[in-house]
């Protein structure tokens, strides 16, 4: 029967790695820990993050424009109720890929500074204008449904502010 280990010597590194003494236990318990660990590197941020993103930001940009510019309000709440199905879309692609679903809305807080004012036609179209570019620029490195999805998306934007929002006439 092997001798007891003593207790007051300190384990060095030495030890460990020529498995003497109470090496061997560390040993095995390296070999355990490197094991479980892996070497995969950990999974890249998801590319559909930033247009799920802005999708929710210009539906929410919509729905206040809408309260803000009545005469534009069936406009804008078409373009928020479109926002949020790309949102959707986005949300359930990233969630199948990641094998989780995301939630289908963000939470937001409400602050006590002062409310800044209602976006305005303008704003709104030149978030539309910077959502499509970046759903197209997306698009094109992506492939099968991510890129038809981002191409969808990027048409619906420029439909959007091209068409659902157009420049008023000049008198």
């Amino acid at each position: 029967m092997p001798d007891a280990l003593p207790t007051s010597r300190p384990v060095s590194r030495r030890s460990v790695l020529l498995g003497t003494g109470r090496g061997l236990l560390g040993l095995a318990l390296v070999g355990v820990t490197a094991a479980a660990c892996g070497t995969d590197k950990p999974a890249a941020p998801d590319t559909l993050l930033a247009p799920l993103a802005q999708a929710r930001a210009d539906a929410a940009m919509a729905t206040a424009a809408a309260a803000a510019l009545p005469a534009l309000a069936a406009a804008l709440t078409q373009i928020a109720t479109e926002r949020e199905a790309h949102a959707r879309a986005l949300a359930d692609e990233i969630g199948r890929v990641a094998g989780t679903a995301l939630p289908s809305t963000t939470t937001t807080t409400t602050t006590t500074a002062a409310e800044p004012s209602p976006p305005t036609r303008r704003d709104v179209v030149a978030a539309l204008r910077s959502s499509a570019e970046a759903a197209a620029d997306l698009a094109v490195d992506q492939s099968g449904y991510r890129a038809g999805l981002l191409g969808s998306i990027a048409a619906a934007c420029t439909a959007s502010y091209l068409v659902g929002l157009p420049e008023e006439p000049k008198p």
